[in-house]
């Protein structure tokens, strides 16, 4: 006690407001997209940690490993893009316009952020925390399709590998178009994989296998 009867102040720095966890962990994850925008897919979480600005144990303090890190940012992004899908859907009359918009989106922000959709955009291991941006994309385009599909008097549980048969192949189009596999630009891209998609195989013109019809070899 001083002698004035207030208590007797103690060594070190006095405490200051505790830490906000949620905020902390929103700015390693802003921290983290930064980091993996800048140096790839292999960025470490020391390196997230230091564009953070803080020491690495405040990043293990908030995530269990890089997989957690990678976890959330799949879950901000679906959100994101989720959230792009129906605004942009809700704009179109036609399913068919609907789709495509729904996949232009998907486009755009692999477009955008192509070192976070290579971060991202694969199904993490079960041994890893949470599950990747395409598990969280197809889940989503399931509880959609689920009901639509039991309204229209069909399966309901085709939705589940339709879903990923449309994820699937949106990303296989996706990845070849970033490593440059056409200059083809985005839009006319997007229109030719919804006809494609939306026709299936009616859409593919007669001997696309080198075969008519009749089954004779085309020449």
């Amino acid at each position: 006690m001083t002698e004035g009867g207030a208590p007797a102040r103690g060594r070190g720095r006095p405490r200051g407001p505790g830490v906000d966890a949620a905020r902390r962990r929103e700015e390693l994850l802003d921290a983290a997209e930064r980091a993996i925008g800048a140096m790839g897919t292999s960025v470490s979480l020391a390196e997230v940690a230091r564009e953070a600005g803080y020491a690495r144990s405040a990043v293990y303090a908030a995530f269990s490993g890089k997989a957690e890190v990678l976890a959330a940012l799949s879950e901000r992004h679906a959100g994101i893009i989720l959230l792009e899908m129906f605004g942009r859907a809700t704009g179109e009359r036609e399913p068919k316009s609907q789709f495509a918009a729904i996949l232009d989106v998907l486009f755009a922000w692999a477009e955008e952020r192509p070192q976070l959709y290579w971060a991202l955009i694969r199904p993490l291991n079960e041994d890893d925390t949470g599950p990747g941006l395409f598990d969280l994309l197809a889940g989503a385009i399931e509880t959609m399709l689920g009901p639509a599909q039991a309204a229209a008097g069909r399966d309901a549980e085709m939705a589940a590998p339709g879903a990923r048969a449309m994820m699937g192949s949106a990303i296989a189009a996706i990845e070849w178009w970033l490593r440059g596999g056409t200059a083809m630009p985005r839009a006319q891209l997007v229109g030719y994989l919804s006809d494609l998609a939306w026709h299936g195989g009616a859409g593919l013109p007669d001997g696309w296998m080198g075969i008519s019809v009749s089954g004779e070899p085309k020449t």
